[in-house]
């Protein structure tokens, strides 16, 4: 049936939805970035952290023996210069990568219809029409599938390191360090893995419905033809193109002709004859104003005779056709142009 959306998008239909802000985009594949560039972090600045979170622990300790209300504001004031000094990576993350994941996945995109206040959104139905909509409940079976696998996943690892974990009180910092950072860096390494996984899948499932959802009719692709006809742009750019690749072709076959007949600058007509290849001249190409212009240039170049003959010129562009013999009656009339043309090259002096 016409009506149903068998086809794929149009570059159109795409950029259309695309300045809609309508474009494909995994939230798993942000997540994966930030688990990855926090996970980094923390682990190429884990040394730091730990002495950051011990001067918080310890601080109390160093305030023993001071009056409340002087050690209070230096409590303060030292618990928020250390917090800044923990938090503020982790924001920083949080603003570059999201922006750096965003690029990577739609590009440059201002799409200010998104903004727009529009009544659908304040439209109750419509809204819980969405909240148990198909691509709703699969968003919310992934998370529960990643929920899971990740829990399964924490279990595993903290149960291998329970022995560690379990001869810490023995141990003192020495074994907090080797027990809960081995710990760590197992758990660390096997929740970006495991991220890296569920981001790739989702990343190409997004991309999959979007597409699907984004699919034409062929009734919806004629139509969109029929509007592109009757665009004046598209007509315009049509009509640019013709005219580039006729100029483009008419230069060319103009460096190939025997001579060039011109009025002298408004018309040009290239011919090509060999004796015994054709059996009567053939016009190549025709040119009028700017064209003509490019057409006499490149004759020069290539070493064309370029021969003025109003009359001829006038004629052959009036009744002459290109990739076509010469009309019969102007066969004398270009035979003389010929003939002079050849006299010209065996005599170089001779002039026209």
């Amino acid at each position: 049936m016409s009506g149903e959306k068998t086809e794929q998008p149009t570059g159109k239909k795409l950029r259309e939805a695309r300045e809609k802000g309508d474009v494909a985009h995994s939230k798993d594949f942000t997540q994966t970035l930030l688990v990855l560039a926090m996970f980094g972090y923390m682990l190429g600045n884990a040394h730091g952290i730990v002495e950051s979170l011990g001067r918080l622990i310890l601080l109390p300790s160093t305030l023993v023996g001071m009056p409340f209300e002087r050690a209070l504001p230096v409590a303060l004031d030292a618990a928020l210069r250390e917090a800044v000094a923990l938090v503020l990576p982790f924001v920083l993350i949080v603003l570059i990568v999201g922006m750096f994941s965003e690029f990577l996945q739609v590009g440059v995109l201002l799409a200010f219809e998104k903004l727009k206040p529009s009544a659908k959104k304040l439209n109750v139905m419509a809204n819980l029409k969405n909240m148990f909509s198909k691509k709703s409940l699969v968003e919310l079976l992934k998370s529960l599938i990643k929920i899971a696998f990740l829990s399964v996943l924490v279990t595993l690892v903290v149960r291998d390191a329970l022995p560690e974990l379990m001869a810490v009180p023995h141990s003192g910092l020495a074994g907090l360090e080797a027990g809960v950072g081995g710990m760590m860096r197992t758990l660390v390494v096997n929740i970006a893995f495991a991220y890296v996984v569920i981001s790739l899948a989702d990343f190409v499932w997004q991309r999959m419905q979007y597409r699907k959802g984004l699919m034409m009719s062929k009734e919806e692709i004629k139509q969109e033809f029929k509007e592109m006809e009757g665009d004046p742009h598209i007509k315009h750019k049509r009509k640019h193109l013709h005219q580039e690749m006729v100029m483009h072709g008419a230069v060319a076959n103009t460096r190939k002709a025997s001579v060039l007949v011109t009025n002298p600058t408004h018309l040009a007509i290239a011919i090509y004859y060999e004796p015994g290849e054709t059996p009567l001249p053939v016009v190549l190409a025709k040119g009028e104003g700017a064209l003509a212009e490019q057409m006499m240039k490149a004759a020069r170049e290539a070493g064309v005779p370029v021969m003025q003959n109003i009359p001829l010129a006038r004629a052959l562009m009036a009744d002459a056709q290109a990739d076509q013999y010469i009309p019969s009656e102007l066969i004398e009339p270009v035979a003389e142009v010929l003939r002079l043309v050849r006299k010209m090259a065996a005599d170089p002096e001779q002039q026209p």
